[in-house]
Formats: C-alpha cells, sequence, structure tokens
C-alpha cells in the first residue's frame, strides 16, 4: 500500500513565496491605491489651495503667537513696566509744562473758578444737610406729640376697663407710645450728628471763602508783577536789540549792502573802461582837429597875404576881403586835458 502524501495540504512552496502585491489582497490595495490617486488628481486644485490657506493660516497664526508673546511679555515685566511709567510720565509733564507756558495766569485763574465751584456745590450741600436737620427736628416733635397722645389714650382706657375692648386698646395704645420714644431715642443721636456736621461745613465754608479771597489777592497781585516784568524784558530786549540788531534782519542788511557796493564797484570799472576804450578815439580826433586848425590857420595866413584863392566856377570870379583877425585869438587847446584826471 502506498504511503499518501501529506505535504500538498498546507498549500505549495510557490504560493508561499508569490509578494503581497500578486495575492488578491494586493491587487485589492493596488486598485484601492490607484482610486485614490485618481481621486486626488480629480481634486489636485482643492487640494493645493487647501495646503495654502492651511499654510497661510499657520504663518498668520505664527505672527498672532509671536505678537502675544511679546504683549505678554511688555506686560509681565517689571523693568518695562517701570521704563513705560516714567515715559508716560515725563511726557506728561512735558506737555502739563508746555500748557503752563502757554498762559500761566490762565491756570492760576482755572483753579481759583474751581474752588469757587466747589464752595458753591458744598453750599447746596449744607442746604440740604439743613433741610433733613429741620425735617429730623420736626420728626422728633410730631413723635412727642403722638407719644402724649398715645399715653393720655391709655390712661383714658385704664379708667374703662369694665368696657370691652378697652383693656386691649390700652394695652396697644401703651405699645405705640412706647414704640415712638424708642424711635425718638435713635432719632436723637443722628440729630446730634447732623448737627455737628452742619456747625462744621459752615466753618469749612466760612474758611473756604477767606482761603478763595485770599488766593485772588495773590494771583492778581502775581498778574501785576508778571505782566510789568514781561513788559520789563520786552522793553530790555528792544533796547538791547538797538545795539546788536535783529539776526534775522541785520543778515539782509549786510547782504544789502555788500550788493550794493559790489554793484556800484561793477558800474564804476564798466564805466573806467568804457572811457579808457574811448580816450584812443578822443585823441585821435583831437589829431584830426589839430590838423585841420593848422590848415585853417596856414589858409588864414595865406588869405590875410592875398595869396588865398577859393575855388572859381567857370564864368565867374569871387572876391574876398581879408577879414581882420580878432585880439587874443589863440588856437583851441588840447581837448583832452581834462578827461585822464576824471577817474582818477
Amino acid at each position: 500500500m502506498a504511503t499518501p502524501d501529506f505535504s500538498q495540504l498546507g498549500g505549495t512552496a510557490d504560493a508561499e513565496k508569490r509578494s503581497f502585491w500578486s495575492r488578491p489582497e494586493g491587487i485589492l490595495g493596488l486598485v484601492v491605491l490607484a482610486g485614490l490617486a485618481g481621486t486626488g488628481l480629480f481634486y489636485f486644485n482643492e487640494i493645493v489651495k487647501f495646503l495654502i490657506e492651511v499654510a497661510s493660516n499657520t504663518l498668520h497664526l505664527a505672527f498672532l503667537l509671536g505678537a502675544l508673546g511679546v504683549l505678554v511679555f511688555l506686560v509681565t515685566s517689571r523693568d518695562i513696566r517701570t521704563g513705560l511709567f516714567f515715559l508716560f510720565k515725563t511726557l506728561m509733564r512735558k506737555l502739563t509744562g508746555v500748557v503752563i507756558q502757554l498762559d500761566p495766569i490762565a491756570i492760576l485763574k482755572i483753579y481759583i473758578s474751581d474752588l469757587k465751584n466747589k464752595r458753591q456745590k458744598m453750599q447746596g450741600q449744607i442746604d440740604t444737610l439743613a433741610g433733613q436737620l429741620v425735617k429730623l427736628n420736626k420728626k422728633i416733635a410730631d413723635n412727642n406729640v403722638e407719644i402724649k397722645q398715645k399715653f393720655a389714650e391709655a390712661n383714658k382706657a385704664s379708667t374703662m376697663l369694665d368696657r370691652p375692648g378697652m383693656k386691649e386698646t390700652a394695652s396697644l395704645a401703651t405699645i405705640e407710645g412706647a414704640g415712638l420714644q424708642e424711635m425718638n431715642e435713635k432719632l436723637l443721636p443722628l440729630q446730634r450728628n447732623i448737627k455737628t456736621v452742619l456747625a462744621f461745613m459752615e466753618k469749612v465754608n466760612q474758611s473756604a471763602d477767606y482761603i478763595i479771597k485770599e488766593t485772588e489777592i495773590k494771583v492778581r497781585l502775581k498778574e501785576a508783577e508778571y505782566k510789568i516784568v514781561k513788559e520789563s524784558s520786552s522793553a530790555l530786549r528792544t533796547a538791547v536789540s538797538i545795539f546788536k540788531g535783529d539776526p534775522d534782519k541785520k543778515f539782509y542788511f549786510d547782504e544789502s549792502m555788500e550788493y550794493i557796493q559790489d554793484d556800484m564797484s561793477q558800474k564804476l570799472g564798466e564805466m573806467k573802461r568804457a572811457m579808457d576804450l574811448s580816450m584812443d578815439f578822443i585823441n585821435s580826433v583831437d589829431v584830426q582837429n589839430g590838423i585841420l586848425s593848422d590848415k585853417g590857420e596856414a589858409m588864414l595866413e595865406a588869405y590875410n597875404k592875398g595869396e588865398f584863392k577859393l575855388v572859381q566856377l567857370e564864368g565867374r570870379a569871387d572876391s574876398l576881403t581879408p577879414a581882420p583877425r580878432p585880439s587874443g585869438y589863440d588856437p583851441a587847446p588840447a581837448k583832452d586835458a581834462g578827461y585822464r584826471s576824471l577817474l582818477e
């Protein structure tokens, strides 16, 4: 009998050597991956937009967290808070100084006006407190009258105890009178306190009136002193400016003087150069005049001797009578004698 082969019961060796992707589950995995890849390609733009938005939001979140961290550090750091406080204090002091320098007297008057407003407010409170005191006194007085009436009712009811309900009436009147008395006993300390406070506020009101009047006198005195000092300082600066001059105006004055000096120098130079250039022409004119003068004297001498002959036209003869030479006749002087020293 042949021995049965049990080696095939657990599967073949080839099946054990196959990879995951060659098995049925591997093929299913490939199909799933292909589907996911196709879906990713189909929604690629949406996925990219989503990723960009996530990155942008993450960047914004990082900036916000950084700013929040800086803010928390500034709030929790004692040195930073101290520095900011002193910086704010210095800035406010500078601004206050600027306001004070604009009109210090006006600030003093504003302070007085504020004191007057507070005093007026306090006077209104005094009036209100006085009214409450009047009401309280009237309340105590009315209670006293009512107490007497209740006790009288109790006494009367006590004399009529034989009648029904009189005992209860007497008891009730006694209880009401005792309650009113207890009320007055509690209102009396309050009335005393109100009187004390009212008297104190009256004294404060009188003192405030004195303080306000004294402060007004000081402010008026300080205003007069300040005005006199300012006018004196202004007059002194005006006097000093006469000697020193206003820097801005003096600058324009010096510039104007310098411009006038330069312009005069330039124009005088141009005049001198023009006269120097025209001197040669004047000299040549004087030379020509001298030549003509000599020629004229020679002609005059020939004329006096009867040797001068005029230009005669054909068919006409002109006769000339020698003219006598005037006494003191002197040839014309040289015409350049006065030009040389004009600009020397």
